[in-house]
């Protein structure tokens, strides 16, 4: 009941921030595509860094790398590098965008590179691709969040009425608000996780410990295993070394994350927000590897690490934090379902209805396509996720299969004239279906995950084909955007 009271309290706030701009004076109004799409372009660095902060940590944070962490150790420690790349990511990539997304009303990825390689394909292409790899990822952070009130309220609410709740709440304020509701609740959302996890991780270590000194001492003697590579698992380098690279050069490949480059107020805010990203990247995680590593020195053998830091409460920590926890494992998971949802409707409107439509639709039929496609997606992910999908992280990890192919094309549209629509195209379909090949047939020579290897293939496909592929021009797109890039 004390869990259920704290989870209670954040999806009544949730609610309530989400639903505040869509019930303003100014919302009365109808709303614009370019404001329940992008807020308006106008977001300023404190809620631009929250929401590409909170919506980047989710459930597979909070459940998944705990389990990770227990039952692997330290080699977990590449997403604080990959956390940092991504904000390097976003430092040098994301003032461009915010400059040519005002420029050219660019509003996703498949707009940027439809117009940069003169390709209708590629728009489609790039489009579909990224919204078929929201449909695992959404469906991981409801499975997160049915879990998190299934088992911080001891079953008093049972996991399909705990994901149905969660799945409610954002398509009902996305549905009115769009993008301005689901920023301003990433700031709710994201200043409730850090500090909650970091409260109570640090009282368990306190008590059952006597604070971090003694705590990094019994770590040592006692899970030595845990803190040095390979590992318990024996962790290969190829797997660190490529899981880092892959998954801080894919994060901000990501629909719902690029978004956030475009709907910057300015190209100056965009590059302080990469800055910010960067520096946060270890405090926002650490608390998730301190815990984990406490419940294995403390509660070894735990038949599922998941629930870790909710078994530690129960000897190490007063009842009632049990609710800050819970507040927290919530909060991690609706700020990822409420900006994937939401970028899931865009996406299709966007990339995918407005590219096959022949005459360009009003405004208000925009919005509601989109809006169909949000409560689409929720039901979808809702339904895939009462099959409970194990190994959450996992399964996140292998959708950057898809989202890291767009890294080598975006590098190549801002910096490389040369690069064509073929290369594009080619590099996109062999960087995919290698990387689909290593997952599923191959598997993964040296540790190096398939995604890596499939971003491997679309370079090269994409150097080889664009210069075979030369001296065609692309169009005037593509000089255009090459030379505003540089």
């Amino acid at each position: 009941m004390t869990a259920l009271i704290g989870i209670s309290i954040v999806l009544i706030l949730t609610l309530g921030v989400g639903l505040a701009p869509a019930f303003s004076r100014k919302a009365k109004q109808a709303l614009s595509v370019n404001e329940y799409f992008l807020g308006s372009r106008g977001m300023g660095p404190v809620v631009l860094f929250f929401t590409s902060m909170a919506t980047w940590y989710s459930s597979s944070l909070f459940l998944g790398a705990v389990a990770e962490v227990y039952a692997k150790g330290i080699g977990w420690i590449f997403a604080f590098t990959s956390t940092a790349i991504s904000g390097l990511v976003f430092y040098f990539i994301a003032p461009r965008m915010q400059a040519l997304g005002q420029r050219h009303r660019f509003v996703t990825q498949a707009d940027f590179f439809a117009h940069r390689f003169d390709s209708r394909l590629l728009g489609l292409l790039v489009g579909l691709v990224g919204t078929v790899c929201m449909i695992p990822y959404i469906t991981i952070q409801v499975v997160g969040v049915g879990l998190i009130f299934d088992i911080f309220t001891d079953g008093l609410v049972p996991f399909w009425l705990g994901a149905l709740i969660a799945v409610a709440i954002c398509a009902l304020f996305i549905y009115f608000g769009g993008m301005t509701s689901v920023a301003w609740t990433d700031v709710l959302l994201g200043i409730v996780f850090v500090t909650s996890i970091w409260f109570v991780v640090g009282m368990i270590l306190f008590d059952a410990f006597g604070g971090f000194g003694s705590f990094f001492e019994a770590a040592r003697s006692r899970v030595p295993e845990l803190l040095t590579l390979p590992g318990p698992k024996n962790l290969e380098w190829g797997y660190f070394l490529s899981q880092t690279w892959v998954i801080g050069l894919g994060g901000y490949m990501w629909p719902h994350l690029y978004m956030r480059m475009v709907a910057a107020r300015s190209a100056r805010d965009a590059r302080r927000v990469g800055s910010l990203i960067t520096l946060a990247s270890v405090p926002s995680q650490l608390p998730v590897v301190l815990g984990a590593l406490a419940a294995a020195i403390l509660i070894p053998s735990l038949a599922s690490p998941d629930t870790a830091l909710i078994s530690l409460i129960g000897d190490y920590a007063p009842l009632w934090t049990i609710a800050i926890l819970g507040a927290g494992g919530i909060a991690a998971s609706l700020s990822t379902i409420n900006s994937l949802a939401h970028s899931q409707g865009v996406t299709v409107a966007q990339d995918l209805y407005l590219r096959l439509v022949k005459r360009r639709p009003s405004e208000s039929r925009i919005i509601a396509v989109s809006r169909a496609f949000v409560l689409i997606t929720c039901v979808i992910a809702y339904a895939a996720a009462l099959t409970k999908p194990t190994f959450l992280w996992t399964i996140l990890a292998n959708t950057y299969s898809g989202v890291i192919q767009f890294f080598p094309l975006m590098i190549a549209a801002l910096f490389w004239s040369k690069a064509t629509k073929q290369g594009a195209i080619a590099a996109l379909i062999v960087g995919l279906v290698t990387a689909l090949l290593f997952s599923y047939v191959i598997g993964t020579p040296w540790g190096i995950v398939a995604p890596a290897w499939g971003f491997v293939a679309n370079v090269l496909t994409l150097i080889v084909v664009s210069l075979i592929t030369q001296p065609a021009r692309d169009g005037a797109g593509a000089t255009t955007v090459s030379r505003e890039a540089t």
